[in-house]
């Protein structure tokens, strides 16, 4: 299959404890699929690019490709650089520790909910990865998800930058992610691209990422971050944060 149906977009800044698993989980679905996996560094000093263009080098540039920025970004920025690269219908937006379980299931179910034209968006249920899985961690995420598929009922649409598919053309109508927010800039995606048509959330599938900014900050931690970023999106139009610092 020489046609790009799926473009993965993949930000990194010093993610080489991910990044060498993260795209070799991919590789044997490239041509099935129609896949093709843009990372866009934000100058990383770690060996993230050098891993990156190995892939290039094995897969050549219509598979895999490294784009970077100069000077600083955020993952707003970063996330719009890699979108700018790709050629697919379908833009997959995930971070570079999330791992994908039953990939032919998924990328079907993606395809084929894609091939709704009144379908803009989708996204799926997220999970630690199953090694690493703690109660606390189980607990958390089945509340979260519960919250974020309730989100869609209540027409706010709240979404996880680990998983967000977006049809290109839409996203690009609407100017991809907002540059301005240094966090939330995925749910505020997902709420301007609802004016646009139907968003999708995929119960059924889902993708696993790392536990490590739970273990960092705690769970009651990361809660009222979060909490406080959204309440500023809302009442202020921008982020409280003025950079969201990495955990590596």
């Amino acid at each position: 299959m020489s046609t790009v149906q799926l473009s993965i977009v993949i930000p990194t800044k010093n993610e080489a404890n991910y990044i060498d698993r993260t795209l070799a989980q991919f590789e044997e679905w490239l041509e099935p699929y129609g896949l093709e996996i843009i990372v866009s560094d934000a100058n990383s000093t770690d060996g993230t690019a050098e891993i990156v263009r190995r892939y290039e080098a094995r897969y050549g540039p219509q598979h895999v490709k490294l784009v970077q920025a100069r000077g600083k970004q955020n993952i707003a920025i970063g996330r719009n650089l890699g979108a700018a690269a790709a050629s697919g219908d379908i833009l997959f937006h995930m971070d570079a520790d999330v791992y994908i379980p039953q990939k032919q299931r998924f990328f079907e179910t993606v395809l084929q909910t894609f091939s709704r034209p009144e379908v803009v968006a989708a996204t799926v249920p997220l999970r630690v990865y199953p090694d690493e899985t703690r109660l606390s961690d189980r607990l958390y995420h089945v509340f979260m998800n519960m919250v974020i598929r309730l989100s869609f009922v209540a027409g706010v649409y709240l979404a996880k930058g680990e998983c967000q598919l977006v049809r290109r053309r839409v996203f690009e109508k609407i100017g991809g992610y907002n540059e301005k927010i240094v966090a939330g800039e995925d749910c505020n995606l997902f709420y301007r691209l609802s004016k646009e048509g139907h968003i999708s959330y995929l119960w059924h599938l889902r993708v696993h990422h790392s536990p490590r900014r739970f273990r960092q900050y705690g769970y009651w931690g990361i809660s009222w971050i979060y909490l406080r970023e959204g309440l500023s999106l809302l009442f202020r139009g921008r982020s409280y944060a003025e950079e969201w610092e990495p955990v590596r």
